[in-house]
């Protein structure tokens, strides 16, 4: 059997090695711990098309074209089932207990001699309520907490958001009427004064019987991994709406007036 030789000139290959990227959290570097198989990085044609998802543990190697790089450290959650970039749209949780982390979809075109960057963003933050009453409300048993928000998905490809109502919610027990009462509520940023979020509270027996609702007065920011907190009285006696509390967002206080001024 003859084997003729072949040299480095005749052989031509249609790929190239993806080997230079990193990838940061919030703008500081990240990378997966050692042996874990979580598969960070997906991979789109530049029309959008599902190509591929991989680790950022190995090189690997891509045929020559153009195409888009988007990353994140949650991607059972961010990107469930391969769609298409343009479909990827990331819901707001009805439970609110979901982050929305993820990159920008990056352009990255072979030879892939430059250092793709894929910077993850936190495009979600936490509104948390917490209860500062010193006297116990026996009327109820469980406490029903209702935030309507005005963005209900996050785009992807263009870092866009849904503009759309939605109200979340989460009922949660209290043996104590009420007393130490708090709850993290996860809301994508709110950016402009027109997306702030409102909320409303209800009062449960048992059996599910409303035996009172209150709102909080106002509208409040989300900011992009940060926390809302607004402390408050549930059981003050004849107040339909709640307006003696202390908001903080992001360590900055602001009482009721100061953050209604803010609208």
């Amino acid at each position: 059997m003859l084997i003729n030789a072949c040299s480095n000139d005749e052989v031509k290959y249609d790929t190239a090695v993806v080997k230079d990227f990193q990838i940061q959290l919030n703008g500081e570097p990240w990378s997966l711990n050692t042996g874990i198989s979580t598969k960070p990085i997906f991979i789109y044609k530049n029309d959008g098309e599902f190509f591929a998802n991989y680790s950022s543990h190995y090189r690997f190697a891509l045929d020559n074209g153009a195409y888009k790089f988007i990353a994140t450290d949650i991607p059972e959650q961010m990107v469930p089932s391969p769609v298409n970039l343009n479909d990827l749209i990331i819901p707001q949780a009805v439970n609110a207990d979901q982050p929305v982390k993820i990159s920008a979809a990056m352009p990255y075109v072979s030879p892939f001699k430059d250092t793709l960057t894929m910077n993850i963003l936190t495009r979600s933050g936490i509104l948390r309520l917490k209860a500062m009453d010193k006297t116990a409300d026996p009327a109820y048993t469980y406490i029903k907490t209702i935030v309507k928000v005005k963005r209900n998905g996050y785009k992807v490809a263009d870092e866009t958001f849904v503009q759309q109502d939605m109200e979340v919610s989460r009922t949660k027990k209290t043996t104590t009427g009420g007393i130490n009462y708090t709850d993290d509520f996860i809301l994508f940023q709110t950016d402009e004064a027109a997306n702030k979020v409102s909320i409303r509270i209800q009062f449960l027996k048992d059996n599910m019987e409303v035996v009172s609702t209150k709102e909080i007065s106002g509208s409040f920011p989300i900011l992009a991994n940060g926390v809302t907190q607004i402390n408050l009285n549930l059981n003050d006696p004849d107040t339909p709406v709640i307006q003696n509390y202390v908001a903080t967002v992001n360590g900055e206080a602001y009482t009721a007036k100061k953050i209604n001024q803010k609208q």
